[in-house]
């Protein structure tokens, strides 16, 4: 009986310090990453400034309402074949009637129309000021190869800033540039009275 009993002790600390092997083994050390405070403290200790952390980035205001780039890379947007938009996604400029802001899907990619990362931060505006001034605001996309140029109506905010894209248009517009997604345009303000679509040289 005592023999068997020992067998048992035996077989049960062994089994304890194989479950222990395998537990510190599979847990990660904490040493391997460096807390904060503590690199801090070792840093005051050696006479060294303390890291402060970085104050949020403000964002720039303009003195006026202007446009972000006058040349970048062209993107395309709207339509029954932008699988990026959510039925119920609404434009983020009051562009429809009495300033409704209406939603992507009612646009017609067949017309002309386009997105930039507008700044709604201006001097003396707030930013529902500042959205309802760049509202179907004109501009002139100019393809600098073929030297074939339209004139767009401003309708949404976009396209990401990852993307690495400085304005969006719609399908027909694209073609009419006869441009491909990530080409180089150029971006400028039109006049008020142009006509959107295809400009005659």
């Amino acid at each position: 009986m005592k023999e068997q009993k020992a067998g048992t002790t035996k077989k049960a600390t062994t089994k304890a310090s194989s479950k222990k092997k395998t537990t510190s083994q599979d847990k990660p050390e904490t040493s391997a990453a460096p807390n904060k405070a503590d690199s801090n403290s070792e840093a005051t200790s050696k006479g060294q400034a303390a890291p402060t952390p970085s104050a949020p980035q403000q964002p720039t205001t303009d003195r006026e309402p202007q446009l972000r780039a006058t040349n970048g890379k062209l993107g395309v947007f709207g339509g029954p074949r932008d699988r990026g938009i959510k039925p119920d996604d609404k434009l983020a400029l009051p562009t429809g009637p009495h300033g409704v802001y209406e939603r992507i899907r009612s646009l017609n990619p067949s017309s002309f129309y386009c997105a930039m990362r507008w700044n709604y931060h201006v001097e003396h505006m707030t930013p529902e000021e500042v959205k309802r001034w760049w509202a179907n605001k004109k501009l002139l996309v100019t393809n600098p190869k073929s030297g074939a140029a339209v004139v767009v109506r401003a309708v949404d905010y976009g396209p990401h800033e990852n993307t690495g894209l400085a304005i969006s248009v719609s399908p027909k517009a694209l073609e009419t540039l006869g441009a491909e997604i990530g080409d180089e345009v150029e971006i400028a303000m039109a006049d008020a009275k142009s006509q959107l679509g295809k400009q005659e040289k």
